[in-house]
């Protein structure tokens, strides 16, 4: 056994007893059974959805490399990805707040499309520009 393995798992079981200990929903708290609805169907469709966008990783990487990039640019190009997400993430709540939730949720739309349309094309700052939105 690795320390790797040592340390992830001492690392997942102190973040169950934290979680477990730390639990705000032990209280028994009644919420309407249409709400209730509401948050399981928006759990499922949110879960749906990031499944998605995180099976396409490996496709981009092959797709990147079908272009020709290295896996040094090919990294760059992730890394400008999560970085995006990391600085725009961030802020994209007060946004929200300020504009409104269908006006974030047709734009958010609208820069995914935009960012999915980049992939076809095999110039490299095209590719980090979509990697950017």
């Amino acid at each position: 056994m690795s320390i790797y393995n040592i340390v992830f798992g001492g690392l997942g079981v102190l973040c169950a007893f934290l979680a477990y200990k730390t639990n705000p929903f032990k209280k028994e708290v009644t919420a309407k059974p249409d709400f209730t609805a509401f948050q399981r169907n928006y759990v499922l469709v949110f879960l749906v959805m990031m499944m998605s966008d995180w099976l396409q990783g490996p496709y981009v990487y092959a797709l990147y490399a079908s272009y020709g990039y290295s896996k040094a640019e090919i990294g760059t190009l992730f890394i400008a990805g999560f970085g995006a997400s990391m600085v725009f993430g961030t802020a994209v709540g007060s946004f929200g707040d300020m504009v409104g939730r269908k006006k974030t949720c047709l734009l958010f739309g609208a820069l995914y499309i935009a960012s999915c349309i980049t992939k076809h094309f095999s110039n490299f700052h095209i590719l980090m520009l979509g990697r950017l939105l």
